[in-house]
C-alpha cells in the first residue's frame, strides 16, 4: 500500500531503485533468461525457485509463495515499517520523502543525526578496546568467562568496559564531539561536571533492527553492593525503548547469513539474551524493560511466525507474561509461554542447566490460553471448596477472551475436570455472563483453492497482469472474478495503458497473499495457442459461474415479490440471463 505517499511518489522511487541491486545485497542471483534466481532467503531450499523480475520490479518465490516489490522485500529483510522502508530506498535513491521536502530544517536535522550516530559508535568501540586491553580489561573479562560468555560471545554481542568517570568523556572530547552531544545521547548526566553515566560497569551495546548503536546497558561486576546492579539508557534522541528490541539485529544478521529461524525467544533482558547466544542458543531477544508494544509486535512477526515468551519465573515475570502476550497473539502469532522454576530466569536457567536443558522448557512450553489457566489453577486450592468456586470464575474471565466456539468447548472440558462443574453448567455461565466480549465464528468456508472458479479467475488474473496480448479487459467484467482481491486488481488494471500492467508498481496499492497464488499459476501449455485456448475456457468458466448464482439469486428472491410489474421484470431478466448462459461466446456473455 501506498500508505499516504502519492502515486508519483511512489512510481518514481522504483524506478530510480533497482530491485536487483537491492536484492543481491542478501542473497546471490544469477540471471537465467530475462530474470534473476537463488534460493529464497524467507524458506530453507537447496534448489533455487527465488525468482526476480526487474523490468517489471517485483520477486516471487515458487517454493514458499512469497511475493512483493522492492519495498516489501526491504520490510522483510530488515523487519522495517512501510515508511522506513522508504525512506531507506529513497535515502540510496538520493529523493527526499514529499513531508521533508517542505521541512527547511530536515537537512540540518538529518546531519544532526549523522554525528550522534557516529559518535555512539565511537563510544562503543572505546568501550569494546578497555575489555580486550591485556590489563585494563582483564577482571571484567575473568567476571565474563565465570559466567560462561566467552571471548567469541563477547565480540557477537559487542561487549565493552567503563573504566571509571571520566575515560570515555575524555576520549570522546578529544575526536571533537560537545558535550552537548554526549548529553543528548545519554551518556553523561550533565554538562557541568560531565561524566560516565555507566562508569566502572561492563556495557552492552544496545543496537536497532538497523545495527545503529542507539543506546547502552551497563552491569557492574565487582561485587559492589551500595549501587544499582543494571545501569541503562533512558529514551534520548536516537533511543526510544518502546520501538527497540535487543537482539533483533544479531538474529537479522543470522538469517542473512544463511539461519532458517522459524521461531524466537523473547526474553526480559539483555543478559538473558547473552547468556543463552553463549549457551548456542541464538535466536533470543528482549524488551527494554517496558511493557511490549504493538509495533514491537509486529517487528518479530516479520521476523518469524513463531513466539516463545519465557520471562523470569517469580510473581513478577508471570504478571509481564500475561501482559505482553497480548500484542503478540493480536499479530496472529503463534506464541508459546516458557515456565521456569519458580524465581529462576533464563541466564541462572541455562546456565544451571546447559543448553539442552534449557531447550527441555521450550518443548514443555503451553499455548497462551492453557497457561493462563494453569495460573488460575495455581492461585487456588482447588481441594477446597472455596479454591475450586474461585477457580471457576478466573478460568471463566480467561474463556471469555476465546473467540472460537469449538476452542471454548475443548477448554472447558479441562476446566470441568479440575473444578468438578459440568461442562453445561459452566457453559450456561459462560454465554450468559453480561461482560461477555466475542463474536460467534462464522461457518468454516469450503477451501477457494479447490473450486474451478477460484482457479479459472487466477489464471485470467495472471495473464492479464503479465500483459498477454489475448487478454483483453473488456472481454471480462470485474464482477465476474471469484474474489476482492481479484477484482481490486482487474480495476488496477484498467487505469494503466494497454500492455503496461508492471507488478512492482501494483504492490504499492494492492498487497495480499492472494497475489502469491495467482504468481504462481503453472505455465507448461505445449504452445501459445494452446494456453489462448485454455484462457478463453477460464473466461466463460468465470461468466457461467457468475450467470448461474445470478440466476439462483432472481429465483430465490421471485418468490418473495408481490409486485406484479417487479415479477414481471424478474422473469424477463431470468429469461435474458438464461440465455447468456447457453451460448458460447463472451461477447454473448457481457
Amino acid at each position: 500500500m501506498s500508505q499516504g505517499f502519492t502515486p508519483e511518489f511512489m512510481e518514481e522511487l522504483k524506478y530510480k531503485t533497482d530491485i536487483v541491486e537491492i536484492i543481491s545485497q542478501y542473497v546471490p542471483l544469477q540471471r537465467k533468461g530475462g530474470r534473476f534466481f537463488a534460493c529464497c532467503p524467507f524458506h530453507g531450499e537447496k534448489t533455487p525457485s527465488f525468482c526476480v523480475n526487474q523490468d517489471s520490479g517485483f520477486y516471487h518465490c515458487f517454493g514458499c509463495g512469497v511475493s512483493g516489490d522492492v519495498i516489501k522485500f526491504v520490510m522483510e529483510m530488515e523487519s522495517m515499517s512501510f515508511f522506513d522502508a522508504v525512506k531507506y530506498l529513497a535515502e540510496k535513491a538520493g529523493m527526499q520523502l514529499p513531508e521533508m521536502k517542505i521541512d527547511p530544517h530536515y537537512t540540518e536535522k538529518k546531519e544532526r543525526s549523522a554525528v550522534l550516530k557516529q559518535l555512539m559508535r565511537d563510544a562503543a568501540r572505546h568501550y569494546r578496546n578497555n575489555l580486550t586491553d591485556p590489563d585494563k580489561g582483564r577482571e571484567a573479562r575473568a567476571y565474563l568467562e565465570n559466567r560462561g560468555i566467552n571471548e567469541e560471545t563477547a565480540h557477537r554481542y559487542g561487549l565493552g568496559l567503563s573504566l571509571d568517570y571520566d575515560s570515555m568523556v575524555r576520549f570522546l572530547r578529544l575526536k571533537g564531539y560537545a558535550l552537548k552531544d554526549l548529553l543528548d545521547c545519554g551518556l553523561i548526566g550533565g554538562v557541568e561536571r560531565p561524566s560516565d553515566s555507566f562508569a566502572n560497569r561492563i556495557i552492552v551495546p544496545i543496537i536497532n533492527s538497523m545495527n545503529e548503536v542507539v543506546a547502552f546497558g551497563g552491569r557492574i561486576y565487582r561485587g559492589e553492593t551500595d549501587v544499582a546492579k543494571y545501569k541503562n539508557s533512558t529514551n534520548t534522541v536516537l533511543f526510544d525503548k518502546g520501538r527497540t528490541i535487543y537482539g533483533v539485529n544479531y538474529v537479522k544478521q543470522d538469517k542473512r547469513a544463511g539461519e532458517a529461524y522459524q521461531e524466537l525467544i523473547l526474553v526480559e533482558g539483555y543478559m538473558d539474551v547473552i547468556s543463552l547466544g553463549a549457551a548456542g542458543i541464538r535466536n533470543a531477544v528482549a524488551g527494554m524493560g517496558t511493557a511490549l508494544t504493538d509495533g514491537q509486535a509486529r517487528e518479530l512477526k516479520r521476523l518469524v511466525p513463531k513466539v516463545y515468551v519465557c520471562y523470569d519465573g517469580d510473581g513478577a515475570g508471570r504478571k509481564a507474561t500475561v501482559k505482553n502476550v497480548e500484542p503478540l497473539v493480536n499479530c496472529v502469532l503463534d506464541v508459546r509461554v516458557v515456565s521456569l522454576s519458580d524465581g529462576k530466569d533464563p541466564d541462572e536457567t541455562v546456565r544451571e542447566f546447559g543448553k539442552e536443558g534449557f531447550l527441555k522448557y521450550l518443548k514443555e512450553a503451553l499455548p497462551v490460553i492453557e497457561y493462563k489457566l494453569k495460573l488460575c489453577a495455581d492461585a487456588y486450592e482447588l481441594g477446597s471448596v472455596d479454591g475450586r468456586a474461585k477457580y471457576v470464575q478466573a478460568a471463566l474471565r480467561v474463556l471469555k477472551t476465546i473467540e472460537s466456539r469449538s476452542e471454548r468447548e475443548v477448554y472447558l472440558e479441562a476446566v470441568s475436570k479440575l473444578s468438578r462443574v459440568s461442562v453445561g453448567t459452566l457453559r450456561d455461565e459462560l454465554d450468559s455472563s453480561p461482560s461477555l466480549m466475542r463474536q460467534d465464528v462464522k461457518p468454516q468456508m469450503v477451501s477457494d483453492k479447490s473450486t474451478k472458479a477460484m482457479r479459472a479467475s487466477r489464471f485470467v488474473l495472471s495473464r492479464i497482469m503479465d500483459n498477454a496480448a489475448y487478454a483483453d479487459l473488456e472481454s471480462v467484467k470485474k464482477e465476474w472474478f471469484a474474489s476482492d482481491v481479484h477484482r481490486s486488481v482487474y480495476e488496477y488494471a484498467l487505469t494503466v495503458p494497454k500492455g503496461g500492467f508492471n507488478v512492482g508498481q501494483m504492490y504499492s496499492y494492492i498487497d495480499d497473499a492472494e497475489i502469491n497464488a495467482v504468481l504462481d499459476i503453472n505455465l507448461g501449455f505445449a504452445s501459445k495457442a494452446k494456453e489462448e485456448e485454455y484462457y478463453v475456457d477460464c473466461v466463460l468458466t468465470l461468466a457461467n459461474e457468475y450467470l448461474t448464482a445470478r440466476l439462483a439469486e432472481l429465483k430465490s428472491r421471485y418468490n418473495s415479490l408481490s409486485d406484479t410489474e417487479e415479477k414481471k421484470a424478474t422473469v424477463n431478466e431470468i429469461a435474458a440471463l438464461q440465455k447468456k448462459l447457453k451460448s458460447k461466446s463472451i461477447g454473448e456473455k457481457l
